[in-house]
């Protein structure tokens, strides 16, 4: 009877753990993904983690002793307008061929996380720094003259990218201004710079985002990591 219950126990881990590893393993993406301008749709938090109930601080501690404590990462925001057409923007920074563009937004990723030396035409409205764990929704927004600027932000971690899901929205004197949605596999050491190609000629208050995730350790600092792993 006992040699009969250790086998079940032992399925029964291995069929967890199965289960784990076919749960945990994401699908092929693209590079990008521009969705619909809607709210985020995400399964927060990592298995097993999301299926424990808050209340129950002793399996959480369980979990974490077994599989170590969730990696934080820490996301950084740039909200900026430009007065110029799409193709100056371009033509100015270099940018190429987007790697994605669709519902009125363009999408590149930034080798070097940066665009070209300041111009007069750009101005930055506001910048954030948000830490949160993997796989939670993290939220800021910048308030500048009446107007909002804010960001829904998801990521997951991967071997060679960040699997990040975002949203975008500008509002003022209580209007949508903005509203982007999308998913991208943003290699390590690289940012993603969103612009408003709504009406790519006219040349006035054009929105430009810059997004760049790190993961960091406990104290802070962030984790070096290279395309291949660590």
């Amino acid at each position: 009877m006992k040699r009969k219950r250790l086998v079940l126990l032992a399925l029964a881990v291995s069929g967890g753990l199965f289960l784990f590893f076919i749960l945990e393993t994401p699908p092929v993406l693209p590079a990008v993904m521009i969705l619909p301008p809607g709210p985020l749709v995400v399964k927060c938090g990592r298995v097993p983690d999301r299926w424990i109930p808050a209340r129950w601080g002793w399996l959480h501690r369980a979990c974490w002793f077994v599989l170590g404590y969730p990696s934080q990462v820490t996301c950084k925001l740039q909200f900026v307008e430009s007065s110029g057409n799409v193709a100056s923007i371009v033509a100015r920074n270099s940018l190429g061929q987007p790697q994605a563009e669709s519902n009125g937004v363009a999408i590149w990723f930034l080798p070097d996380g940066k665009l070209g030396p300041p111009q007069d035409a750009r101005q930055i409205l506001g910048a954030a720094r948000i830490n949160s764990e993997v796989q939670q929704m993290a939220r800021g927004a910048v308030v500048k003259r009446a107007a909002r600027y804010s960001a829904e932000l998801f990521s997951r971690l991967e071997k060679e990218t960040v699997d990040l899901s975002t949203r975008l929205v500008v509002t003022a004197n209580g209007q949508t201004n903005f509203v982007a949605s999308l998913r991208g596999q943003l290699p390590y050491g690289q940012a993603l710079f969103v612009l408003d190609v709504r009406q790519p000629d006219l040349a006035t208050n054009r929105m430009e985002f810059m997004i760049t995730v790190d993961e960091i350790d406990p104290a802070g600092n962030i984790v070096q990591r290279k395309p291949g792993g660590k």
